[in-house]
């Protein structure tokens, strides 16, 4: 049995990326080592496993909190045996096969509201009973309750707005410029809510730009974000871009 499980598990994984930044590959290995046949979605964790009947030439998954802009197609587990065939029941049928997709919980969500693509129409999620209308895009949805969980770091919030985030001593007057303010490091100062976890949120217009704190006149780079930049001076920017 746990032989027929690890050829599964290499069935499906083959095909996939484990190198991806949005699931470490052991999460994902124990993700889809539980998934068993088609059913309601599934929050673990940080997680939610979305399934669909196996029986679909296709099937995708679209969300509101990526403005339903990509679908996300969903991965094909096929149950093979030691000898890795597809295993087959009493009558020589081949077991149903289950469609796939686990994403990852946007921090600071509290529900998540998707759609789904099964053989090329658009539908609410058959396995998924709650349901709701979402009047902005004036179409019927599937909605799910997720814990809210938040992380500290630099990120968009919403309608072009970014959080911008820095860790230091406590006490410390930290301030924030960049490419949208002409590098001035007086006009925003991060208040400190919390002892050594200083945050600002500002609106900023589409574009990329690059920003820096300041601890009197040391230059300090946003170390939750990785994208960086030098600038001419070379000094390290971070970079934040708003669509």
């Amino acid at each position: 049995m746990k032989r027929l499980v690890v050829i599964l598990l290499a069935t499906v994984l083959t095909s996939l990326p484990l190198s991806g930044s949005d699931i470490e590959s052991v999460t994902y290995t124990k993700l889809v080592s539980s998934i068993s046949q088609p059913d309601s979605p599934v929050v673990s964790g940080k997680y939610v496993i979305f399934t669909a009947r196996g029986d679909a030439r296709h099937a995708g998954i679209s969300f509101r909190h990526e403005n339903y802009a990509t679908i996300h197609s969903l991965k094909r587990i096929v149950r093979r045996d030691e000898f890795g065939l597809p295993q087959k029941d009493s009558a020589g049928k081949p077991l149903d096969t289950v469609l796939f997709y686990i994403a990852q919980v946007p921090p600071g969500t509290e529900e998540i509201q998707y759609r789904m693509v099964i053989n090329g129409l658009w539908t609410t999620d058959p396995l998924n009973t709650r349901t709701a209308y979402d009047r902005e895009n004036r179409m019927q949805v599937s909605v799910l309750p997720v814990e809210r969980y938040e992380t500290f770091r630099t990120d968009h919030v919403k309608n072009g707005e970014v959080r911008f985030t820095c860790t230091a001593e406590s006490g410390k007057i930290i301030r924030l410029a960049g490419s949208f303010n002409n590098w001035d490091p007086f006009m925003y100062v991060l208040p400190e809510i919390a002892p050594g976890k200083y945050e600002i949120i500002l609106p900023l217009p589409r574009g990329t730009w690059h920003y820096a704190y300041f601890e009197g006149t040391t230059q300090l780079p946003d170390y939750t974000n990785p994208d960086r930049v030098y600038t001419r001076d070379g000094r390290v920017a971070s970079v934040v871009t708003i669509n």
